[in-house]
């Protein structure tokens, strides 16, 4: 080896809110960004200087000063300011994979328009990172990345290493030390030299290449302007090493090139070995944590594969919309942001992003649901579309509001099949429609209109129906006609449930049962609540010494609805719980948490619907629904972003964590997208959740799955947790809101219980429970100023059902969208499956091109079939060339 190199990366790390909010930081910013540009364009020798590698701050920054855009686009030509990939820099275990892909693409997008992307995957500060961060960089073009957090002796002993996904995508990593390793070298030459000196004999054995990275900057602070000269200075005290200021990508290249024999690792890094990674931090705020995923799951699921529909059909694809939404969601997906350990101001900004992004979604989504609706022709004004907006045909119950002719209604479509169904709320709304639509007869470009003549009564219902054989990702008409008055079943005072799959019994003492009918199995206990103390912040949960777990309840009530589609047992309780920790170590109980619990059973599903309201009345404690099994569980299955993976359910580590100094206990407290399960020769579990995305095994035997409801948190930061050492994180500061006192917490999950863990089978079950069958009824009369008034077209001349496209394969849909600033569609599929490569065709649809993830084609299809390896992920660019309105 030869002279050994240090490489300087100065930047800052700029947080675009925290404990503070983003309107300070903004403000803040104009202040240091100028200091920044102006500083690089006087100083040549200042070679580079890295923008935390998120486009995001300088479009705010732009916004404020646009007469600076041309010396910015100037600097980052030149690699003097560098910026991307991201948009936001995001937490990569916490959000989906679209919500990553789309952070990396108008992260690109910006940077690109701006000069130059820094082609690395740059997160100094996220808590942890997925294993599918490498196959998501390449979709990119990357073959570098560059992180902090995670890392563990277990897993990789050096801080450069080859990092690849389950599929074999490879990128190349540095392990950042500390991203202010080199924030505040002492003036003094002596002073700078041991320092130096200290930090190469700290490093040397982690980083063997020669060069070693260290990185003058931190959170939110400026440019060090005499840096060339501390370099200098320090080039005098150490003539036998060289010291130069880098761009990550020329150190990574360097790095890479070295003759060092780099190790290999596959797997996420969620360790904290030598650095903080908050492992709990997926259950912090659970009421924003449920925002963020219930809006990307609707985007992801709905919003854009109807408006994809929609486009096909010839309909405008909103494409400035969606990115308005996506930003919104991807400021909320920065790393701080998205871990809600904020302050409570800035938590209500978040709050806000999410309110706003959900808001517009939902109203595009009518919007284009009703733009199909209009040129349908009308053959019954109460007819309504039901849409499939998976690849493959299915059926399923429909829970829906529909306005109806008659109390009593049969549901049918043209081929005369009439579907099962359910009326279980009815209101005449006769007077107030007729009331707000009689004015606005004239619109529908039909001089005659006549519904209002036609109609006698408007009953608006809830209804029930069970939907069958909807063709591949479509939409089919269905009709109402009047039918005889059915027998009511309405509440029976039982405490029992059934369907053709399980039974499911509530004692008088709360305990719930089930037995398993295609199995002959009882599962005795099998769902209850668990509440235990948390000692913790709003960065990690930690067990308070001699924690108390309490389940005990109050019964209050139990009540069957039940009708031939759906049967629920609806339960509220009462949970006796101490206030706080204090109450908790006297085994006091001064406060009753107030829950209500309905466990659905529709007919022909496999899957027990749950859902929770819980009204909290204490505080430093975490509320769980427990799944008890009777699996003695060696390792437990979760989704992730674009695959399955398996995890350890005992971490040896917990034994002798504190005697190696770790900054964080080892935790099996474990992230997912939307499962977790567990599995024996005999017997699998699998829950669904759209709620918080946290499990944890737990039990003497690994048997039980902890799902986490909330926890409630008094503080941002604390200083010596039990399973976190040492300062706190963030800041000490009172987060009120953050105890989610007399707030409602509303959870779902869905239990189904299989012979085998079967990874396409799990990940297909919660796609569709994810992703229900929707409706719309585009009536005449709802052209009022309630739906908004519309100019309803001429020509109506869309069929009554249609098909877009079909894919055949174990694969499952990641979304369906237009091509950024192009005509294409885009359709995302992966393969879940760890262990088996799968294959999937494409047909409905022509002129198909395998692309990446950043939307550029690869190549033509051959006989539109593509072969998919373990855990990846395939984009499909189809080149649609009908004219759109």
């Amino acid at each position: 080896m030869g002279k050994l190199k240090i490489g300087i990366i100065p930047h800052t790390h700029w947080d675009r809110e925290w404990y503070f909010t983003a309107s300070k930081s903004i403000i803040y910013s104009l202040h240091a960004f100028d200091e920044i540009i102006e500083h690089l364009e006087k100083n040549p020798e200042f070679k580079c200087f890295i923008l935390d590698g998120q486009t995001s701050i300088i479009e705010d920054y732009l916004l404020l000063r646009p007469d600076m855009e041309l010396r910015v686009k100037k600097l980052v030509k030149n690699n003097r300011l560098i910026t991307g990939p991201w948009y936001t820099q995001p937490d990569t275990l916490v959000v989906s994979g679209e919500s990553l892909i789309r952070n990396l693409l108008y992260g690109t997008m910006k940077a690109r328009e701006l000069g130059k992307i820094m082609e690395v995957g740059y997160l100094p500060d996220s808590f942890g990172m997925s294993e599918q961060m490498p196959q998501i960089y390449r979709g990119f073009g990357f073959k570098y990345a560059a992180f902090r957090r995670g890392i563990a002796d277990r897993l990789v002993k050096n801080g450069e290493f080859y990092w690849s996904s389950p599929n074999g995508d490879q990128v190349f990593v540095h392990n950042i030390y500390a991203y202010g390793s080199f924030g505040y070298p002492p003036e003094d030459p002596n002073e700078l030299k041991d320092f130096i000196v200290d930090t190469i004999d700290k490093l040397k054995n982690r980083y063997r290449t020669g060069l070693i990275l260290l990185f003058n900057g931190e959170d939110q602070k400026p440019i060090r302007k005499n840096l060339p000269q501390i370099l200098n200075r320090a080039k005098e005290m150490l003539p036998d090493i060289d010291f130069e200021i880098m761009s990550m990508e020329e150190a990574l290249m360097e790095l890479e090139k070295s003759k060092v024999d780099f190790e290999s690792y596959q797997g996420e890094f969620t360790f904290g070995q030598y650095s903080r990674v908050h492992k709990s931090i997926f259950s912090t705020r659970a009421d924003l944590k449920i925002m963020n995923n219930r809006t990307e799951n609707y985007l992801q699921n709905i919003a854009e594969p109807v408006s994809s529909l929609a486009y096909i059909l010839g309909f405008k694809y909103e494409e400035k919309v969606f990115e308005k939404i996506w930003k919104l969601m991807l400021d909320n997906s920065a790393h701080d942001s998205i871990g809600m350990c904020n302050s409570d101001e800035t938590n209500k900004y978040v709050e806000y992003r999410f309110i706003e992004a959900a808001n517009l979604a939902k109203s595009l989504t009518e919007l284009k649901l009703r733009e199909i609706s209009t040129k349908i022709p009308v053959k019954d004004y109460f007819q309504f579309q039901v849409y499939n907006l998976l690849p493959y045909e299915r059926g399923g119950l429909l829970e829906t509001q529909l306005f109806l002719p008659f109390k009593e209604v049969e549901i049918y479509d043209d081929e005369g099949n009439v579907y099962e169904s359910e009326v279980i709320h009815i209101e005449d709304v006769t007077d107030e429609i007729f009331k707000k639509s009689v004015r606005e007869i004239g619109v529908d470009n039909d001089s005659s209109t006549s519904w209002h003549k036609e109609i006698k009564r408007i009953y608006d219902s809830k209804i029930l129906i069970d939907i069958k054989d909807l063709q591949p990702m479509s939409y089919k008409t269905l009709y109402i006609r009047q039918r005889k008055k059915k027998e009511e079943e309405s509440t029976i005072k039982e405490n029992s449930i059934e369907n053709e799959y399980y039974v499911i019994s509530v004692n008088d003492d709360g305990i719930i049962d089930i037995f398993d009918k295609k199995r002959s199995r009882e599962y005795p206990d099998a769902i209850y609540l668990e509440d235990d103390g948390d000692e913790g912040d709003s960065y990690d949960y930690s067990e308070p010494d001699n924690n108390v777990y309490l389940r005990d309840v109050k019964l209050l009530g139990v009540e069957v609805e039940a009708n031939s589609l759906k049967k629920t047992i609806h339960i509220s309780f009462e949970m006796p719980l101490p206030y706080n920790l204090e109450e908790r170590s006297l085994g006091k109980k001064s406060v009753c948490n107030i829950i209500n619990m309905d466990i659905s059973l529709v007919k022909n599903n496999p899957n027990i619907e749950i859902n929770l309201k819980v009204l909290n009345k204490a505080i430093e404690h975490r509320l769980r629904l427990i799944v008890n099994t009777e699996i003695f569980a060696k390792c437990s299955y979760a989704d992730q972003q674009f695959g399955t993976i398996e995890r350890e359910v005992y971490l040896e580590e917990v034994e002798y964590w504190r005697d190696q100094n770790w900054d964080e206990k080892p935790r099996t407290i474990e992230p997912m997208q939307s499962f977790a399960s567990i599995a024996d020769e005999n017997l699998a579990v699998q829950i669904t959740t759209d709620s918080v995305r946290e499990y944890q095994i737990i039990g003497e035997n690994y048997n039980k799955i902890a799902m986490t409801i909330f926890r409630s948190t008094p503080f941002l930061g604390k200083e010596e947790l039990n399973d976190r050492p040492g300062r706190e994180s963030g800041t000490k500061a009172p987060t009120p809101d953050a105890e989610l006192m007399n707030k409602e917490i509303k959870a779902r999950y869905f239990i189904r219980y299989y012979d085998e863990y079967d990874a396409y089978e799990f990940a297909r079950n919660s796609k569709e429970i994810l992703t229900p069958i929707i409706s719309y009824q585009g009536s005449q009369f709802k052209n009022n100023t309630t739906y908004f008034v519309i100019t309803n077209p001429k020509d109506k001349n869309l069929p009554e059902t249609y098909s877009a496209f079909s894919i055949e394969g174990d694969v499952i849909l990641s979304t369906v969208k237009k091509a950024e600033g192009r005509d294409d569609l885009i359709i995302r599929f992966y393969n879940p499956d760890r262990k088996v490569n799968k294959s999937a065709s494409i047909s409905g649809i022509g002129g198909l091109f395998e692309g990446r993830l950043d939307e550029q084609p690869i190549s033509k299809l051959s006989d539109n079939k593509l072969d998919i390896k373990t855990c990846e992920v395939k984009t499909v660019i189809s080149l649609l060339d009908n004219q759109k309105e």
